[in-house]
């Protein structure tokens, strides 16, 4: 990828960026708590404070975990538009992640919808905002392990069905951690998934040490 390319996706991810803060800011200046009347009130919002003290009067009832939030907002950009250059700028050479664009573009939607989810919680600690949250998170462990299964065991003429057939496997999923995470607490889930992701990017790095890039692995 050219430096001018890398330097304007960088800089649209930026500006995107700082109009949502803009948003967050104004939303939380012209809004308050009572946007949330209503909504069940997570259980763990009354016994935790998450690092700072609730404001319960202002729309964003923990405002540095939710502003916090715009950090995943763009790196989900800055994935996004990899991928749409990826696809634009197609590359006989390019590994099996470049010439699978579908999937960067998901994991970057999996980043905006943790930024999403998790802004959502930490505004209105609400039952429903801590499930979105959860989600949001487990289906970035979720893409991470499916991209790093991918990388072992796909081949290079893998057909366009098969990816978007993958792809829609990750989501479903994802959709399913919905109720599994209800079944079984995230002590033990997200352990897993992460080890399941460790291992399989350290098994990618055995098969493959000359062209494997162990800085992005870390």
């Amino acid at each position: 990828m050219q430096q001018k390319t890398i330097l304007k996706i960088y800089v649209t991810a930026f500006l995107a960026t700082v109009i949502l803060l803009l948003l967050f800011i104004f939303l939380n200046h012209h809004f308050d708590d009572k946007v949330w009347n209503g909504m069940q009130i997570s259980k763990s919002a009354l016994t935790v404070e998450y690092c700072e003290f609730n404001q319960q009067a202002k729309l964003f009832h923990q405002s540095s975990n939710t502003y916090s939030n715009l950090a995943y907002f763009f790196l989900g950009m800055i994935v996004i538009l990899v991928a749409v250059s990826d696809r634009k700028y197609k590359k006989s050479d390019g590994n099996l992640i470049q010439k699978f664009p579908l999937i960067s573009f998901f994991f970057g939607c999996c980043l905006i919808y943790l930024c999403f989810g998790s802004a959502f919680f930490h505004a209105s600690l609400t039952w429903i905002g801590q499930r979105i949250d959860m989600n949001a998170t487990y289906s970035i462990c979720i893409t991470l392990s499916g991209i790093s299964g991918y990388r072992l065991f796909a081949h290079e003429n893998t057909s366009p069905k098969i990816k978007l057939l993958f792809v829609i496997v990750l989501l479903v999923i994802t959709i399913s951690f919905i109720e599994i995470h209800l079944l079984f607490p995230s002590i033990i889930l997200l352990p897993l998934l992460i080890s399941l992701t460790t291992i399989l990017t350290i098994k990618n790095y055995l098969n493959n040490s000359k062209k494997f890039n162990l800085q992005l692995a870390v």
